[in-house]
Formats: C-alpha cells, sequence, structure tokens
C-alpha cells in the first residue's frame, strides 16, 4: 500500500513537472525570438546603426581628410539604414565604430557594432561566426608591382579572369588577417606559387615598402590596390595583372542570428541592383572603370524582387 502511494505521487510530480518542463522550453523560444531582433530594434530604440569601418581599405571604407568616412561599402549601408528608417517610420543616423582587418568580426560578435561596411569577402569558415547580407561586390587576389614609368592600363572592374602571374614576384607582401593571406599562403604551400609572403600591418606600410624596393610585388583585392595605385604620387611606377589569383565575393556582415537586420540589409541591396543605385555607387567610387561581366551577374542574379 505505501509503495503504491508512492509510485501515485510520483506520478503526480511528473504530471505537475511536464506542463512547467513546456512552459520552461516555451520561455526559452521566445526570449531567443526576441533576440533575433535585438539588433534591430536596439537600433531603432537609439536611433542610429553602428557601422564598422577602416580607415584604409579604399575605394570600400576609408577615412575622408576632413573627417568622417565613405566609400563604396559605406554608400551600401547608408541604404540599409535608409531602408530601416522607412520600416521603422523614424530616421536613423549612422555611427561610425572604427575596426582594422584583425579585430572587425570580433567586434561584431562582441556586439559593438551592427554592421561591417568596409572589404569583407564572404567565406564558409567566417559564416561559422557571422552572417552576411546578399553579396555587395566581386573581386580576387590581384598583384601590384613596380614598373618603370610609362602607360599602363588598368583591368576592368572585377577582373580580367583568374589566372597566376607569369612571372611571379621573390618577395610578395600580404595583409595580415584578410582572405588575401590566407590564399596567397594556401598558393605558395601547393606548389603554384613560387614567392616569400611577407605579412604587412596596413595598406599603406605595404605599398610603402613595395616603393623603397623591400618588395616585389603586394597582394590585395583588385579594387584596393587600383585604388592604392592611384593614390601614390607615380601610379606610372606601379603595374597591375589583368588576371586575378583568387575569386571572391564581399557582403555586409552582421552577427549571427539577427534575421531582421539580414532581411533589412538584403531589401536594400536588391532595391539598389533593380533600381540602378548600385551604379550610381560604383561609378562614385570607380570612376572611369566598367563593370566586368562578373559584377554584371552579380547585379542580375540579386535583384530579387519584393
Amino acid at each position: 500500500m505505501v509503495a503504491c502511494r508512492l509510485i501515485m505521487g510520483e506520478k503526480n510530480a511528473m504530471r505537475r513537472a511536464v506542463p512547467s518542463a513546456i512552459l520552461g522550453v516555451f520561455m526559452l523560444a521566445l526570449g531567443s525570438a526576441n533576440a533575433v531582433a535585438d539588433a534591430l530594434s536596439d537600433a531603432v530604440a537609439r536611433g542610429n546603426v553602428r557601422l564598422g569601418v577602416r580607415a584604409d581599405a579604399p575605394p570600400f571604407s576609408v577615412a575622408r581628410p576632413e573627417g568622417g568616412y565613405a566609400g563604396y561599402q559605406i554608400d551600401i549601408c547608408q541604404a540599409v539604414i535608409a531602408e530601416i528608417s522607412r520600416e521603422a517610420g523614424k530616421t536613423l543616423t549612422a555611427e561610425f565604430v572604427v575596426v582594422d582587418a584583425g579585430n572587425r568580426f570580433a567586434m561584431l560578435t562582441e556586439k559593438r557594432v551592427d554592421l561591417l561596411c568596409e572589404a569583407s569577402s564572404v567565406t564558409l569558415g567566417r559564416r561559422e561566426r557571422v552572417d552576411f547580407s546578399l553579396p555587395t561586390f566581386i573581386t580576387g587576389a590581384g598583384l601590384m608591382g613596380r614598373l618603370t614609368p610609362g602607360p599602363v592600363s588598368i583591368p576592368p572592374l572585377g577582373g580580367g579572369g583568374v589566372g597566376m602571374p607569369a612571372n611571379p614576384p621573390r618577395r610578395l607582401g600580404v595583409l595580415a588577417g584578410t582572405t588575401t593571406e590566407v590564399a596567397v599562403k594556401g598558393l605558395v604551400a601547393a606548389g603554384q606559387l613560387q614567392a616569400q609572403v611577407i605579412d604587412v600591418a596596413t595598406h599603406g606600410d605595404g605599398v610603402t615598402a613595395l616603393s623603397a624596393g623591400l618588395l616585389d610585388g603586394y597582394a590585395a583585392d583588385l579594387e584596393i590596390l587600383v585604388d592604392l595605385r592611384g593614390r601614390t604620387t607615380t601610379p606610372d611606377a606601379f603595374v597591375i595583372a589583368d588576371r586575378l589569383m583568387t575569386l571572391e565575393t564581399y557582403g555586409i556582415a552582421m552577427a549571427r542570428g539577427e534575421s531582421g537586420l539580414r532581411l533589412a540589409a538584403d531589401r536594400a541591396i536588391a532595391r539598389l541592383y533593380r533600381d540602378g543605385g548600385i551604379v550610381e555607387i560604383a561609378r562614385r567610387h570607380f570612376p572611369g572603370r566598367a563593370p566586368g561581366d562578373a559584377f554584371a551577374a552579380m547585379v542580375l542574379i540579386n535583384a530579387l524582387p519584393q
């Protein structure tokens, strides 16, 4: 009889515990759902979106001499802010937060910035840590070397194909913490590229070392090389290879699980592609450069309807 009472008591306790457990799971799921929208709702509540920007990644993100930041990716992020403002029914502004190639993704995961608005390539490894928007640009690792003064042709926007240099530089500089560094070192390890790879802290350091003869070549994303070359006092002393060593896409990065913020970014980017706004942004930051086939295909494929 005593055993029977114990069993019945245990069954009653289990009946009480099951609804409590279900309620606990529901509350946990509700909390997770609220967390998904945190970055977007917090930005609307603050009245601004925190944009992670770099001072040394022209023409995608660069510090202005007069103050502030500008660039192709920053203009796209401003379009995202305009999209959020339309949806929220209030005007939001941009707050610039400086990041670098080494800490940019940590700044996202630590929720110190909402969007990365600089030259961030999309990779599967990075998508384990952060989320990305629709593609915003297509490029790849290019190669710049010194040349005797004379006229030099510039590759089309997005490059002229993929291939290894016929005469690779002996000492090749790369920016530490970038996909170019990983790709170039991988090519060297695989025996596809014969070069000594030297890490530099900034793109400016790389160009300075190349100018001084401390490097024989400098590798970076093609459009960054074109911009860096144009900023030197003797641009005709540098040549940029037409073919790319890698092919990569850029995107606007945000913290994992921020589906609301990602959807707002995708809506803004698709709108730019549908109405041609991306062409105006490209003209502003890549003057005189005609879009290549890869760039045009990216825009066509990602011009998603509402």
